[in-house]
């Protein structure tokens, strides 16, 4: 595989960029008071790393408060929902094992 510059996918609401048989990496964008979209429950781990902006992740009943350079992972069969919390931007980078989509 070739390596990607993350940045060129910045404003995209969502993007995979890499795949494997065992994981799968994407890239989010999610507007200033924005979200992920529905709630969600992945069979396999999630793994969340903001790149900019700040995050609100809610992972079952625990609610994980991320900024620019800091993860979380979301553990398989976890119910979990992603906000942007911030007044920019929420750009982030997201590994899924096994892929999830």
């Amino acid at each position: 595989m070739n390596p990607i510059d993350i940045q060129q996918f910045k404003g995209h609401f969502f993007r995979i960029l890499q795949q494997t048989p065992l994981s799968q990496i994407g890239v989010m964008t999610i507007k200033p008071q924005g979200d992920s979209g529905p709630e969600d429950i992945h069979e396999g781990n999630q793994i969340v790393y903001v790149i900019e902006g700040e995050a609100e992740v809610q992972v079952a009943e625990q609610k994980l408060q991320l900024k620019a350079g800091m993860i979380a992972t979301v553990p398989a069969k976890t119910r979990h929902h992603i906000y942007n919390v911030g007044r920019s931007d929420l750009f982030f980078l997201t590994n899924y094992t096994p892929p999830a989509y």
